[in-house]
């Protein structure tokens, strides 16, 4: 199995965890929690979640400067029009990029994210009226 198969198979056991404003726990989780937790959990990618886990504590992470500068140690920026499973989109929901989601599936669009209204981590289509503002490959997702 790949390790993009890997980190599939390890996001999708976190269906259902309840959401947190903030945690990267099986307990609850935010957005960036959620990939915290997931990444910690795989051998391969626990060096960027111990370093998420400091950022995961803001309720809404501030995707810019200092800690858009340290994601991009293990995310290559990528086209929204490029995503395969296991890549990463970054939402503007408010004024600010401010919600991650992991791709499941494309067309449609699937993707794996600590929702709010729901208040657990759902899988969904891409809302209407959520525009993409950066998509992520995981680096080692590919090596």
């Amino acid at each position: 199995m790949s390790k993009r198969e890997d980190f599939l198979k390890v996001a999708r056991t976190w269906e259902g965890v309840p959401w947190a404003k903030i945690g990267y726990r099986r307990e609850g989780v935010n957005c960036l929690g959620l990939l915290v937790g997931i990444s910690l959990e795989l051998d391969f990618l626990k060096i960027m979640g111990e370093v998420g886990k400091a950022w995961s504590s803001f309720p809404k992470p501030p995707w810019k400067g200092a800690m858009l500068q340290k994601a991009l140690e293990y995310l290559e920026l990528t086209s929204p029009g490029e995503i395969v499973p296991g890549d990463l989109i970054l939402f503007r929901l408010d004024s600010e990029p401010s919600h991650i989601t992991i791709v499941l599936g494309i067309n449609p669009t699937t993707i794996l994210h600590s929702h709010t209204p729901a208040k657990k981590v759902v899988v969904s289509t891409i809302p209407p009226g959520w525009v993409p503002t950066i998509a992520f490959k995981i680096k080692e997702l590919d090596l």
